[in-house]
């Protein structure tokens, strides 16, 4: 017997259902408006809040991403808890470098 033969063949559509075209352009506008919210808030004098600010939108965006362009909505289970501990890992790194840059002492010139 044939080893290809005996193979199961996959097709385009054994996986998860891509998103449609409506789906696709409501997330280009969200991302858009996100991208211009962000852009806005760079020229508002905002003190601390405006790094608070501009870190929730880079969130937001980024979700969107995940869950409608990699499609971790509609796939398996594995690579849901594979991306969470990814963006996990990243938040430990970014609070570990907001703990360093938050302690440091300032210098005093000579």
């Amino acid at each position: 017997m044939n080893a290809r033969a005996a193979r199961p063949r996959r097709s385009h559509r054994s996986g998860p259902r891509p998103p449609s075209l409506g789906s696709n352009l409501w997330t280009l506008v969200a991302l858009l408006a996100l991208l211009a919210l962000s852009a806005g808030s760079a020229l508002l004098r905002l003190g601390a809040f405006n790094e608070v600010a501009n870190l929730g939108i880079a969130i937001v965006k980024a979700l969107l991403v995940l869950t409608i362009f990699m499609r971790l909505k509609t796939d398996n289970a594995l690579l849901r808890i594979v991306a969470g501990a990814g963006f996990a890992w990243l938040a430990v790194l970014i609070a570990l470098s907001l703990a360093d840059a938050l302690t440091r002492v300032p210098l005093l010139p000579p």
